[in-house]
């Protein structure tokens, strides 16, 4: 719906976009993956290429991105049955949660956590069910959809196919939510080291999940445009939430008469969005662990129960979950803030790969990325390219609370004797990396950007900064013998 909201029919190329950036993240990680098949392995690959304070940013990046997510998805289950349930959010066009609304939230955010410390097993048990079930469901409805309700011309009227140019197709990729939908991916990565077979399991699981979800997406997307009737679309694209909001496919589905699949899609609302819930409950305190492996949270962030979990850093993830729950947030801006977040951490893939084929050649690499010069350099530039399409305002949110962590983590360890996350392998490429990409945005033209830089300027800019920043962080990663001792403690 956002996505079609602020690209019209381009939105298909909004996922097309999304997906082709997610693949090629995803084929970095792969070989990250399967090499180095460690338990919250995001939080780490850089801390093995590029010392502790690469380490730092993306543990905190990933980590503030991933315990926002169980309460998003918790927000969503909400919203979407509010219609059963009106008291649960405000019905003044904003639809945030009310505060018995954030209570029923926190309520669902604590047994999902609940689950997750029954331990390993279970939660991979009761995620097959689920999974299952969040495949069989989004290909029902849009096929229903299309062969009962599908108007062709909603394609070309209303404003044409591009009715917000080509801006609005890249603004829909980050705040429309099609990247933010295509990022499950990363699970795989956090929980490759309770794999039965790693090398084999995680490029599959990788590389399979990107492709089969922007397909199914895909046909979501033409099936909800196609789908939506004139009353909808009566003022433009813009006023479509204002009809199809509280919940867009269960409203379509029930205008085309289709009573079986509404009744199917409101069960979906629940159980949905609360697998996704489930499973980032887990991988979170999996990354938890692996920064208390790297001396960036406490150790006992790394102590697990009789289960093998981490309960404190499920504990502490919950009640910091709880912060993403306030009536002031609403699901959109989560969604850019998310997407921001995630794609920064994932964009240090790529400096890390290459650094680490200098300073680890010996570690078997069962799947190795062809080309990776090529790959590695496209993948950094899209993601930059998708943080930038975040917008100023998201952008600098994000980089705010980064400082503000680094501030608490460099306090706390000052106290304990010393900073360590800072080192000179860091500062020499990430400071200047993270600088540049937030200069460009506050010129730039998305997201409350001051609009100096011309269209065409602002991806040149990109482009040389990626270029700049790859060279000199695949030639200044940690020396072979650090890159070893690194690996051996992990």
């Amino acid at each position: 719906m956002y996505a079609a909201q602020m690209a019209g029919p381009a939105a298909i190329l909004s996922w097309v976009v999304a997906a082709f950036a997610t693949l090629l993240l995803a084929l970095v990680y792969a070989e990250l993956g399967a090499a180095f098949p460690v338990a919250g392995g995001l939080a780490r690959f850089s801390y093995f290429s590029h010392g502790t304070l690469a380490g730092f940013v993306v543990a905190s990046a990933c980590w503030l991105g991933y315990v926002s997510i169980a309460p998003i998805e918790v927000q969503a289950i909400i919203r979407y049955i509010s219609d059963e349930v009106p008291w649960l959010v405000r019905q003044d066009g904003t639809r945030v949660l009310t505060l018995p609304g954030v209570g029923i939230a926190a309520l669902l955010l604590l047994v999902l956590s609940a689950v997750n410390l029954a331990g390993v097993r279970w939660l991979n048990e009761s995620n097959k069910v689920i999974t299952i079930w969040k495949l069989v469901v989004p290909v029902l409805v849009p096929v229903g959809l299309i062969v009962k309700s599908f108007h062709p011309g909603n394609f070309t009227q209303y404003g044409g196919f591009l009715p917000n140019g080509i801006s609005g197709v890249f603004t829909a990729v980050s705040a429309g939510g099609a990247l933010f939908a295509l990022l499950g991916f990363r699970t795989a990565i956090e929980l490759a080291g309770e794999a039965e077979n790693p090398q084999r399991d995680v490029p599959r699981a990788l590389i399979g999940s990107v492709l089969l979800t922007s397909a199914i997406y895909l046909l979501i997307q033409i099936a909800f445009i196609g789908a939506l009737p004139a009353t909808a679309l009566a003022h433009g694209w813009k006023g479509l939430s204002s009809h199809v909001e509280a919940g867009p496919f269960l409203q379509l589905v029930t205008v085309a008469g289709l009573v079986g699949l509404s009744k199917l899609l409101l069960a979906d609302s629940v159980i949905s969005p609360g697998g996704c819930a489930l499973i980032f409950c887990g991988a979170t305190s999996r990354l938890c662990y692996a920064m208390a492996q790297n001396g960036q949270l406490p150790p006992a962030f790394a102590r697990l129960n009789r289960a093998g979990v981490p309960a404190v850093a499920l504990i502490v993830n919950f009640l910091v979950g709880l912060v993403f729950l306030a009536p002031s947030q609403t699901w959109q801006s989560l969604v850019n803030f998310i997407s921001s977040i995630m794609v920064l951490s994932l964009a240090f893939g790529a400096p890390a790969l290459l650094a680490l084929r200098r300073s680890a050649p010996e570690v078997e690499r069962p799947f190795r990325l062809p080309a990776a010069e090529w790959i590695c350099g496209m993948a950094f530039v899209v993601a930059n390219c998708m943080i930038y399409w975040c917008g100023w305002l998201t952008n600098a949110a994000c980089l705010g609370v980064l400082a503000g962590l680094a501030l608490i983590f460099a306090c706390l360890q000052w106290l304990a004797g010393g900073v360590k996350f800072i080192d000179a392998v860091g500062l020499v490429w990430v400071v200047p990396y993270l600088g540049g990409m937030a200069l460009i945005s506050w010129l730039g033209n998305y997201g409350g950007g001051r609009h100096v830089l011309l269209t065409g300027v602002d991806y040149l800019l990109i482009l040389l900064l990626t270029c700049a920043v790859l060279f000199i962080a695949t030639y200044v990663g940690v020396d072979r013998r650090s890159t070893t001792l690194r690996l051996k403690q992990g």
